[in-house]
């Protein structure tokens, strides 16, 4: 999905529509492309998934 834009991408409960949590990481690198990591990772920014 390249439009998608990762640091927007949030998931909720069914029955709590209101409380969404963030997927990915939100934070801007050198370029302006957002970190492909998972929220609340440790360590440096990355555009490619961590194994």
């Amino acid at each position: 999905m390249p439009m998608a834009d990762p640091g927007e991408t949030t998931v909720s409960e069914e029955d709590q529509q209101f409380l969404r949590h963030p997927v990915f990481c939100d934070l801007l690198m050198p370029g302006g492309r957002r970190c492909l990591l998972r929220d609340g990772y440790d360590g440096d920014c990355s555009r490619r998934l961590h194994r």
